[in-house]
């Protein structure tokens, strides 16, 4: 049941249980950014958004992972108008066990649009080396001189002393490609880490062509 729909809906706080009906009709609503952290554990999602639809919520975008055993997930979620940030934060933090979720919400404002990024093309910057201080810091130094945002960022330890970057960025065409590609691969290799940049499309094609060649193991 969204917001804009009749319906019974249940508010959780400190274990009581408050009940509220939400008018026949089109409700106005307003947009909210719910942030939740903690320890990972089967069932989070379904307890957070069990949450917010008791509390006559919608989710309308959501994005999740899981980073060395903490779960953490940010989502844009339509609300009546009558709930409050305080009611968002204790129905969420109510759907876990005590203490264990670390809830933000904030309320949605239209943000305005990154410089370039009309006029700019997206590409996978992926690089690996030896694990050290300040490499990403190095990196994204760069980036941001140049005025390339970074859309999407993925890194992680191998186990083995190696450290491996894949982000993914916007960079605007007025820039001389070959030159950023050049300049990538030297910082790169100032901080021992071998860096490589292709257009997304490229790199998309190149995966999933890789993919799809690489043969199938045999199971014992």
């Amino acid at each position: 049941m969204s917001a804009a729909h009749r319906g019974l809906t249940a508010r959780l706080c400190s274990g009581r249980i408050e009940w509220a009906f939400l008018a026949f009709g089109v409700q106005s609503v307003t947009e909210w950014i719910v942030t939740v952290m903690s320890a990972d554990r089967v069932g989070i999602v379904a307890a957070v958004s069990g949450a917010l639809h008791r509390l006559g919520g919608n989710i309308t975008c959501l994005s999740q992972t899981v980073m060395r055993g903490y779960f953490t997930i940010i989502m844009s979620v339509e609300l009546p108008d009558n709930i409050t940030p305080e009611e968002i934060k204790c129905a969420v933090e109510s759907s876990g066990a005590p203490d264990e979720f670390v809830v933000g919400v904030k309320r949605y404002q239209e943000v305005p649009p990154v410089p370039h990024k009309e006029c700019s093309e997206r590409f996978i910057l992926t690089a690996r080396g030896q694990d050290r201080p300040g490499v990403i810091h190095r990196i994204s130094s760069y980036l941001a001189s140049k005025g390339i945002n970074i859309e999407d960022f993925y890194a992680y330890s191998t186990g083995d002393g190696q450290f491996v970057m894949i982000l993914q960025v916007a960079i605007p065409k007025e820039w001389d490609l070959p030159q950023i590609q050049l300049d990538i691969e030297e910082h790169g290799r100032e901080v021992g880490f071998v860096a490589h940049l292709q257009h997304e499309n490229i790199f998309r094609a190149t995966n999933e062509l890789d993919a799809v060649s690489r043969p199938r193991q045999r199971e014992p």
